[in-house]
């Protein structure tokens, strides 16, 4: 269910909707590197706005979104340093 709120686009302050998100899918990027290690990435949707009375000049509606990104690094044992 949206809901009315304000957001910041193009340095003012606009009306617009934040709105829920019904699917999610999130899957990682995955690497792995010449030694061994693999490093994960993701972004992840935090929180995403449609813009009230602003469009592009297509006509398609204007969305304003805040992601947060995750990494993971899967480090092999041989690459560790031993404990002292």
């Amino acid at each position: 269910m949206s809901r009315r709120t304000t957001v910041e686009f193009e340095g003012h302050m606009v009306p617009a909707e934040e709105l829920d998100c019904v699917e999610q899918k999130e899957p990682w990027s995955v690497y792995k590197l010449e030694d061994g290690a693999i490093f994960k990435s993701k972004q992840n949707l935090v929180t995403i706005y449609r813009l009230i009375d602003k469009f592009k000049p297509d006509g398609d509606p204007i969305y304003v979104f805040k992601m947060a990104g995750m990494v993971n690094v899967e480090i092999p044992p041989e690459l560790k340093k031993k404990a002292n």
